[in-house]
């Protein structure tokens, strides 16, 4: 079983399960789920400038947009990776790379094929899914800060009556929005039309949030079970044999009996983690260690809803049809529902541009997705081993650079895996490198590498891209550890 944690193939629940979909609580949410039929912008709040403000695509510019529609390209950066594109083992590959070594501020981007191809990229789509979670904390905070409610359910009521008032359809004329999109109010029209969003809709609150203590302020935080790394480990490791020995079970068609007994224990597995809460969920999420990873992200879907994800996606420019795409998601990775739309410009329901992957984590990195706290519980959410709080799977660019002298001097690796139908890794990398004085420069940088035939072929293009950033720096590969 340790060894099967290397990889993420995107399996599907058999439909003998189909009846573990994590229910909508409560009559409200019920009721909400009924009211938001279509896609709509909804209010979104960030913080910048340790202000809060309406959230919309120019608040979240990673610093390297040439306008509305492309990616400005640092020449010295460009020129280093083309050759390295056009090489016979890396060409089928979308690349990117985002040096943030002279200042987070101050990014230089390079790209494959202008960064804007869509391709499926497997489990690295669950970023989107992490993004609306915290998204909708922010939200919900700012809001008790606005309105100063009496309690949580208050809170909840507000939120979500300002939710229902998206689906307002004033009629008349519509706005342009984005190439293919416009807005009539808040409702987004595509050729016209408004886009029918289908369950799971729109947050269900209270399985996201924890109870108000009573007689203290009103909080707004994850719902914790308090499982410390070792015991989610143990869950994970009991979903993946349960589900491992049904699967297997049935695949070599053994008795009835024992098939059944076999899903009884697997739906029991499964209970454990649909029990934890919605850290923890989150945590197994972006750890990725499958198939308990694609189990807890189809519950942080259910709970989150189509909906409100496309709504953070679209305006943070993340998913922009003005830039070909970018991230998004609309399948569960597990049968607890069905499948929504497919991107709005064309694609894959779990895909990704490498552009939009590289602005993502530049933004992490530079504390502007959501606010700076958000940005680091999502960089802590994503961080390679050492990691205190939950295990999780390998980053082929990490493994990589620990080929180098002192295994990279690595400081920090921040990575988000996928791999069906090839390998995927997406990574915010600190590392530090001699420079001939006896100090030791600090780079900091973004690689994305898409639909890597094998891990050997991320662990080759991180070393070729690495020495691009030596080079942007005036490092020699020697210094650098090569």
């Amino acid at each position: 079983m340790r060894e099967r944690r290397h990889f993420e193939h995107e399996m599907q629940l058999l439909s003998t399960a189909a009846d573990w979909a994590p229910e909508m609580q409560g009559e409200t949410a019920q009721e909400l789920q009924a009211k938001f039929k279509h896609l709509a912008l909804l209010d979104h709040c960030v913080e910048v400038n340790s202000k809060d403000v309406w959230l919309d695509r120019s608040k979240a510019d990673p610093k390297f947009y040439d306008g509305p529609t492309k990616y400005k390209h640092a020449g010295g950066l460009q020129t280093c990776l083309d050759p390295i594109a056009k090489e016979p083992r890396f060409k089928h590959m979308k690349i990117a790379l985002v040096d943030l070594s002279k200042g987070v501020g101050s990014p230089e981007f390079a790209a494959s094929d202008d960064g804007m191809a869509q391709v499926y990229v497997a489990s690295a789509a669950k970023i989107a899914a992490m993004l609306a979670a915290f998204q909708l904390r922010y939200d919900l905070r700012t809001l008790l800060k606005l309105t100063k409610p009496a309690s949580l359910a208050a809170l909840y009521d507000e939120q979500r009556s300002r939710w229902v008032d998206s689906q307002t359809d004033p009629g008349g004329k519509a706005n342009p929005f984005t190439r293919g999109l416009s807005l009539r109010r808040r409702l987004v029209l595509r050729s016209r039309d408004e886009i029918p969003v289908t369950k799971p809709r729109m947050p269900d609150l209270t399985p996201i949030f924890a109870d108000a203590a009573a007689k203290s302020p009103l909080k707004v935080e994850f719902r914790s079970t308090g499982e410390t790394k070792d015991q989610l480990s143990a869950i994970i490791d009991e979903f993946d044999k349960a589900m491992t020995d049904f699967w297997s079970a049935q695949k070599r068609k053994r008795p009835a009996p024992e098939i059944a007994a076999l899903g009884r224990k697997a739906k029991e597995a499964a209970k454990k983690v649909d029990a934890l809460g919605f850290l923890e969920r989150l945590r197994i999420t972006m750890g990725g260690i499958v198939p308990a990873s694609n189990f807890a992200t189809s519950t942080i879907v259910c709970d989150v809803g189509y909906g409100f994800m496309a709504s953070v996606l679209l305006q943070t420019g993340l998913y922009d049809t003005d830039r070909n795409g970018g991230l998004w998601l609309g399948a569960p990775y597990w049968g607890t529902v069905a499948s929504w739309e497919r991107p709005l410009a064309g694609g894959d329901h779990q895909s990704a541009t490498a552009g939009a992957l590289a602005a993502a984590m530049t933004l992490l990195a530079q504390g502007r997705l959501v606010n700076p706290q958000a940005s680091r519980e999502m960089l802590a959410l994503m961080k390679k081993e050492p990691n205190p709080t939950h295990p999780g799977i390998k980053s082929w660019f990490k493994e990589g650079l620990k080929q180098l002298r002192d295994e990279g001097s690595l400081v920090s690796v921040a990575s988000k895996l996928g791999v069906d139908k090839g390998i995927d890794d997406c990574a915010l990398i600190e590392r530090k490198v001699e420079t001939g004085s006896g100090a030791k420069k600090p780079l900091l940088y973004v690689a994305v590498g898409l639909r890597a035939k094998g891990s050997g072929e991320l662990q080759n293009l991180i070393l070729r891209l690495d020495k691009c950033i030596l080079a942007n720096n005036g490092v020699t590969p020697a210094q650098g550890g090569h």
